[in-house]
């Protein structure tokens, strides 16, 4: 006979009556947080594979109170912080009732050198977009929009360029008013007319104390080189899912996969709750763990990155399976292109769950806990919506529970039945909503490469050059489709894929692109991408072009982008019945191409059609309320005060001149030169802004005003100014005038590989005498291959700024990797001179920041123990702090190397005691260096030093086994340490 216990749980203190909820609410506020804040950009350029962005150096252990600027959005259930002038992240989120913090809330805002800028805060969830790693946008300033929308929800919209590749990402946060979740729905628009990188993961913060238990349905899991591992317990035996079970190597990165699941979430057993994110499969495959490693290896970023929160754990979603790093693209894992003008959106869920005591389920109606014990089916569940429904589950046509649901969010059903099998047999319905379907959950994916691929096949060379053209690795990219092309010229994808590398101005000039095509278009007609990339080369003849996107039209893929194309050209042409043909086309091929929408939204202001132009901003601005072009278009028709203000000051991103430059960019290609300087008008008076406001000028016949803004432009410092855009070349003309235009027209050859790297920056510096030490930095680096031009240049910077810590760091290094240690060493110490003098620890505080008194100590040890000062190496590195980058371990390795060295030194002495305690100093973790002591660290060395000179101590020699059982596996630096014992 079927028995049940059904016990229901009403939550109170929730407010409201039954079946009702109040409207959310959203405020902008501020918060004023203990803030250890980072500085000091690198002015030096770097172009790679984030250019234009620059990396911040300065971080420090002082903390100051700052007022940061909150957006709080609140219903009767949770409330959610978003920081938007710290890279728009989700700062954290509470369950109300519990005042618990289910998204991670760090009190203190701690940055520290870990993203790919160098600063980055723990805690909260984190906006990534564009390439592996934290974005290049995750601690400075976003782009945001906030409003209350009729269904009583509100949202947050944050967003920004990524403008390494120039597309642009929209995330916005909704909180409805009657549940209790808040969702993140992600845009992202390739505003290019290229392939680019595709990468997006939104990282997850959430303490880790707790018992904390990850459920991540799956079988396996994969690591950022593509290699598996076993899910959720590995090989030898450990129980990866639960956190505190994962106390034994490193930091984990933990991709799991196998099984198709719509949520992963946690729960904190200690606390009886939980959480969870939930998006259909399609959306979201990446489903990710990250961990400190538990030992002090990983423990000492606890403190590092927050005063008194505690460690977290990073629980992240993603696109693909996994973050793929290069050695990813010999497993079936590739990386992967965001196509020409596209755009991709998906949603996600997130929401606490309550008193359920553990979580297998979760849906955006509600989370449950379903498992067997003791002959029993136990069942909690936590509603996250109103659910007034039924909820069944069942086995084999046979129904097990069968329960009207009447509940608020946040109240918990707990029922249970006499049965025992397995749960995943188990039907689980709310009303219409499967939450499971009783069928096997297990994906058939293979999961490894095999093993006899000929990676140097035609094939196999091919997909190397595409999976690193898609990591942004170019020039590499382009060395393997030429490998194709060897093996066979008429390898059309290789071509083609080459040819954009081309002219998208990745890996040479443009020019290089067009025998390429014509070869593909030789062997295949109506190869689409070939086609519409010889339609990219053609913009003074219309007809020539649409003869090539009219063949590319007829693919689904460069449908839209083709004819985007067409209706750029037509307007060039004024001809704006054309034009809106092939606007209205490219919207229909797709909806939601921002490209085209904004040109529909030309078309209708040119043709004098004001009031229809209006409608089409009003409802591109409600899909995208982020997008300035739109709002600009807006001012140029009412021409208001109040419009042009709004415009300008919703841009509010770092970098904000760049947004005003891609605007004008667009007016520029359709040729409308007064609204490209009309936004120039509003723009912040940078380098390149005034540069570009010069060449419209000059297209406007205003000569003498273009002259004015030149002069202006060449006035202004250099710092700061790398400029990225194919199109800036023609604002930087041969012959220079000015040594700050060539210095420019160097940068931006260097940054798009338009001429060997030899010939870049070569002549400036000899013609020009620059007085501006980061470009001879730069040149150095190009340099380094050269020692004459490399110490010209470096020696030239230290004539200019000698108090430079950078200048002096490198000037340093080139004296000490050509054997000048003590010429090094007297560099150094003109930057140190008061503090930390020939590696003795003074009392007296430097008056230097933070980050160079480490830095430039670290360099200065090393300096010592070259020099063979061991002791003072020593005593110098005990002083120090070192704020870390994330896995750094140079500083501890030079501490025990110095250590061992002065053991030797000691041992040779016949001072066995004090070479016993520098042994035994060699196997600590100093955590002043910025590395914490690993679960396993390898001490073979020492441990045998120690007893050799034990041995010595008793006059006797080494053992022989003791020594080959050592030998197996010593690196050649240990080696050469083991030998200064002999």
């Amino acid at each position: 006979m079927r028995r049940t216990f059904l016990f229901f749980i009403l939550l109170i203190g929730l407010g409201g009556k039954r079946g009702q909820a109040q409207n959310a609410v959203i405020r902008e506020t501020t918060q004023t947080l203990k803030t250890y804040p980072f500085s000091d950009p690198d002015p030096v350029p770097k172009p790679g594979r984030i250019y234009p962005y620059f990396r911040y150096d300065g971080y420090t252990n002082t903390p100051v109170m700052k007022e940061w600027k909150f957006i709080e959005l609140e219903n009767d259930y949770i409330k959610v912080y978003i920081t938007p002038e710290i890279g728009g992240k989700i700062w954290g989120a509470y369950e109300k009732s519990t005042n618990y913090p289910f998204i991670y809330f760090n009190h203190v805002v701690k940055f520290r050198d870990v993203a790919m800028r160098g600063p980055w805060t723990s805690g909260g969830i984190e906006i990534n977009f564009g390439d592996i790693g934290h974005a290049p946008t995750v601690a400075t300033p976003v782009d945001y929009f906030t409003r209350t929308n009729d269904d009583g929800s509100v949202s947050c919209f944050l967003g920004a360029w990524d403008w390494a590749a120039r597309t642009r990402w929209m995330v916005e946060v909704n909180l409805p008013k009657d549940k209790a979740y808040f969702t993140t729905k992600s845009h992202w628009y390739n505003a290019t007319p290229f392939e680019t990188s595709y990468y997006h993961w939104m990282n997850a913060g959430f303490k880790a104390a707790g018992n904390l238990e990850f459920v991540f349905p799956g079988t396996n899991y994969i690591g950022h080189n593509g290699e598996v591992g076993a899910w959720p317990r590995d090989s030898l035996g450990h129980s990866l899912n639960f956190y505190e079970k994962n106390n034994f190597g490193g930091s984990k990165s933990y991709h799991v996969l196998g099984k198709k699941t719509d949520f992963f979430g946690g729960f904190w057993h200690n606390d009886n709750m939980g959480f969870a994110r939930y998006s259909p499969y399609h959306d979201k495959l990446g489903k990710k763990i990250w961990i400190w490693g538990l030992s002090r290896q990983g423990m000492i970023w606890e403190k590092l990155l927050t005063d008194d929160d505690g460690q977290y754990v990073e629980l992240q979603s993603g696109r693909l399976f996994n973050q793929a790093s290069e050695g990813s693209m010999y497993s079936p894992f590739k990386h992967v292109s965001f196509m020409p003008y596209a755009h991709d959106s998906w949603t996600e869920y997130w929401f606490p769950v309550k008193n359920t005591r553990g979580l297998t389920h979760a849906t955006p109606q509600g989370a449950m806990n379903v498992r067997v014990r003791d002959g029993w089916l136990k069942l909690d569940y936590c509603a996250v919506s109103f659910v007034q429904d039924t909820l069944t589950i069942g086995v084999d046509n046979q129904i097990l529970i069968n329960k009207k649901l009447d509940l608020k969010p946040l109240e918990i059903l707990r029922d249970s039945v006499r049965w025992t099998g397995d749960t995943e047999k188990l039907v689980i319905k709310v009303g219409e909503e499967f939450i499971a379907d009783g069928q096997p959950t297990a994906t058939l994916r293979p999961l490894e490469a095999p093993k006899d691929f000929d990676w140097n096949s035609e094939y196999g060379l091919y997909m190397r050059g595409k999976d690193l053209m898609n990591q942004r690795k170019y020039e590499d990219a382009a060395q393997y489709f030429k490998k194709v092309l060897e093996k066979n010229k008429y390898h059309i994808d290789a071509l083609v894929d080459l040819a954009e590398l081309y002219l998208n101005c990745k890996a040479g000039g443009q020019g290089h692109s067009i025998p390429l095509i014509a070869q593909a278009l030789m062997v295949n007609a109506y190869h689409p991408k070939a086609n519409y990339l010889r339609g990219m080369t053609i913009w003074n003849s219309a007809g020539n072009a649409a003869d090539f996107f009219a063949v590319a039209s007829l693919d689904e893929t460069y449908r839209s982008p083709a004819l985007t194309q067409l209706a750029i050209r037509a307007i060039r042409q004024k001809d704006w019945g054309k034009a809106a043909m092939y606007v209205q086309q490219a919207v229909e091929a797709n909806l939601h191409t921002t490209e085209a929408l904004q040109l529909e939204i030309v078309i209708a202001r040119k043709r004098g059609q004001n009031a229809h132009a209006l409608k089409l901003i009003k409802q591109l601005l409600h899909q995208d309320p982020l997008n300035h072009f739109a709002r600009f278009e807006h001012y140029l028709i009412t021409k208001t005060e109040e419009d042009k203000a709004q415009f300008q000051r919703l841009i509010r991103s770092e970098l904000p001149h760049e947004t005003y430059l891609e605007i004008a960019m667009r007016y520029n290609q359709e040729l409308l030169f007064e609204e490209a300087f009309q936004v120039l008008e509003m723009a912040p008076k940078e380098v390149m802004v005034l540069l570009w406001k010069a060449e419209f000028l000059g297209k406007l016949n205003r000569y003498p005003e273009q002259g004015e803004i030149v002069k202006e432009a060449l006035q202004k410092s250099p710092e700061g100014v790398f400029p990225f855009r194919y199109e800036d070349i023609w604002v930087l003309p041969l012959p220079y005038s000015n040594w700050k235009v060539g210095y420019y027209h160097h940068l931006h050859n260097w940054a798009l590989n338009h001429i060997d790297k030899r010939f870049i920056l070569k002549d400036v510096g000899s013609d020009f005498i620059p007085d501006y030490a980061p470009l001879y930095l730069a040149k150095a680096e190009l340099f380094k291959n050269q020692k004459d031009t490399a110490r010209q240049a470096l020696e030239y910077a230290y004539k200019l700024e000698p108090k430079n810590w950078r200048v002096v760091k490198a000037l340093a290094n080139f004296y000490a990797e050509n054997g000048e240690l003590k010429k090094a060493l007297k560099v150094n110490e003109s930057r140190l001179s008061k503090f930390l003098k020939l590696g003795k620890s003074e009392t007296t505080e430097s008056g230097l920041p933070d980050h160079e008194v480490y830095i430039l100590g670290q360099q200065r040890a090393q300096l010592l123990l070259k020099l063979e000062r061991y002791k003072d190496c020593i005593e110098l590195l005990q002083s120090l702090t070192i704020l870390p980058n994330e896995g750094a371990s140079a500083a501890h390795a030079l501490f025990r190397e110095a250590n061992i060295r002065y053991a030797a030194e000691l041992t040779n002495r016949r001072k066995y005691k004090e070479a016993q305690l520098y042994l035994e100093q060699a196997e600590t973790w100093p955590e002043n260096l910025g590395s914490g002591e690993p679960y396993e660290p390898d001490n073979r060395l020492t441990l045998y030093l120690k007893k050799l000179v034990n041995q010595k101590i008793k006059n006797r020699g080494p053992e022989a086994a003791d020594l080959m059982k050592l030998s197996k596996g010593l690196s050649t630096k240990e080696f050469d340490l083991l030998k200064l014992f002999e």
